[in-house]
């Protein structure tokens, strides 16, 4: 068989890599209600919410989420990027105040640029860095006889970092708000449907009141509703000034209806079947378990850390120690666990110089993502493919790992 033939061929393996937590994207009730919609509606929307392209799937899903979330109201925006990016847009302007984790991934950062405020940034989920900041802040003010109340000032984290598999120290962060007298701008777009007892989310998870401990809350329906689309939750001012401001929903294309009836047929059943979030906690917990059960052979044979919080469905290994070789070796790895049947996520690390949105550089890693469709079998088998793959490629570069 040629080269080109072997990466042609059709391979049937363990799906660890998509966002896909609850397992929703597979689901007939999905696609059900999407075929429904489509033969209903048709599939464009024919324009901006405000210009034709309202209809009522769209309202169905901003009024349902927003009970679920127990806010007051909901926006739906037609993709999960343009949300984040065009709700700090629509409160921050030039003049106002972020402070912002530089953890945060991209579609957060492009709004915080897009906005043009005066952004501080504060080291991840650093709060005493934080409250530096924040105090520093204070000082000016003082210095300069500015009110607090001059300025609109943010603090903006995610519920659960993409990139980095971590939770946001929402109880530390959200006493500093009160306390410096901040609003909370909140991304649940990963932490929505898999922290907490009933999937709302990392506030959920710390027994925090959306709308008083964060006004703003943006959720991406791409993960685990297994939609497309993404929507801001909070109080009838938050949702009705973005429809005059939010660039994403004033100027871009709504969302399809079938998008929208996917996302709620999703969520009915997010609230009808609970012991979904139950499933995947349990499974993330067995993912952990498993890793630190071979954390031996991870570490000194592997040369492998878990870095990810132990809570987080996006688990995250990187080099024990630094490497020259760190790309190839996480790439290697990826190459290899699909090989023998098992799909992850191989991250080769991003430059914040080589790009206009990001912070920090993003180190080389392994990423694998949980999902509650794996059995216990499944996660078996991926780890111990992991461990084989890494003990195999690293070994390719151990003089450069000592």
């Amino acid at each position: 068989m040629t080269e080109q033939n072997e990466l042609e061929r059709e391979l049937r393996v363990l799906n660890f890599c998509n966002f896909d937590f609850l397992g929703f994207q597979t689901s007939d009730a999905l696609r059900q209600a999407s075929t429904d919609a489509l033969n209903k509606y048709g599939c464009g929307s024919c324009g901006p919410r405000g210009f034709y392209g309202t209809i009522d799937a769209h309202l169905q899903i901003e009024e349902e989420i927003s009970k679920f979330c127990h806010t007051d109201q909901a926006i739906l925006y037609s993709d999960g990027a343009s949300t984040c990016s065009s709700t700090i847009a629509a409160f921050a302007k030039r003049g106002d105040v972020l402070v912002v984790d530089e953890g945060v991934y991209e579609p957060l950062s492009t709004g915080v640029y897009l906005s043009r405020a005066n952004v501080h940034w504060f080291r991840h989920n650093d709060v005493d860095d934080l409250e530096r900041v924040l105090k520093e802040l204070q000082a000016t003010d003082k210095k300069l006889g500015r009110k607090p109340g001059a300025q609109r000032r943010f603090i903006v984290v995610e519920g659960l970092y993409k990139n980095l598999g971590t939770i946001a120290p929402l109880r530390e962060i959200i006493a500093l708000k009160h306390k410096y007298h901040y609003r909370l701008i909140l991304d649940e777009s990963f932490s929505f449907g898999t922290l907490g007892k009933t999937g709302r989310g990392a506030l959920e998870e710390h027994n925090k009141r959306p709308m008083y401990d964060a006004e703003i809350t943006t959720i991406a329906l791409e993960n685990s509703l297994g939609s497309i689309g993404g929507v801001t939750v909070g109080n009838e001012e938050v949702v009705d000034h973005q429809r005059l401001s939010g660039a994403g929903y004033c100027y871009s294309a709504s969302a399809p209806p079938f998008t929208a009836s996917a996302a709620v047929a999703s969520l009915r059943l997010l609230k009808s079947q609970p012991e979904l979030v139950q499933r995947l906690q349990a499974n993330i917990r067995y993912t952990y378990k498993c890793l630190d059960k071979h954390k031996n052979s991870i570490t000194h044979k592997a040369k492998l850390v878990v870095t990810s919080d132990s809570r987080s469905p996006i688990v995250v290994l990187q080099l024990e120690r630094d490497s020259a070789y760190e790309s190839a070796i996480m790439s290697g790895i990826m190459r290899e666990c699909l090989h023998r049947g098992v799909a992850i996520v191989a991250s080769t690390g991003q430059d914040a110089s080589k790009s206009s949105h990001l912070r920090t550089e993003l180190a080389p890693c392994i990423r694998i993502t949980v999902s509650a469709l794996h059995t216990k079998n499944d996660t078996d088998k991926m780890v111990n493919t992991l461990i084989d793959s890494a003990i195999l490629v690293t070994s390719r570069y151990s003089l450069n790992l000592e």
